[in-house]
């Protein structure tokens, strides 16, 4: 088993990663706005995200996470 970190692809909004999706395209056909395509075996984020959290919530292998505004990442 290799000790590397797993390989992330970062959108504007959402993290996605490729290791852990087994490619059901659940967070495609959740996504309220149709922000997210399948093309070339990859999750690829197009316009239209409003960063409502339904792919994270529906994805069965925890392989897409929303990204929150910087105000809202970091509090101050």
């Amino acid at each position: 088993m290799s000790n590397d970190k797993p390989q992330v692809i970062e959108y504007d909004n959402i993290r996605w990663n490729p290791e852990w999706c087994k490619q059901c395209l659940i967070c495609i056909e959740i996504c309220p706005e149709g922000a997210l395509v399948h093309r070339d075996h990859e999750i690829i984020e197009v316009e239209g995200c409003k960063r409502d959290g339904m792919c994270q919530m529906f994805c069965p292998d925890l392989a897409i996470e929303v990204i929150q505004p910087a105000s809202e990442e970091n509090p101050q």
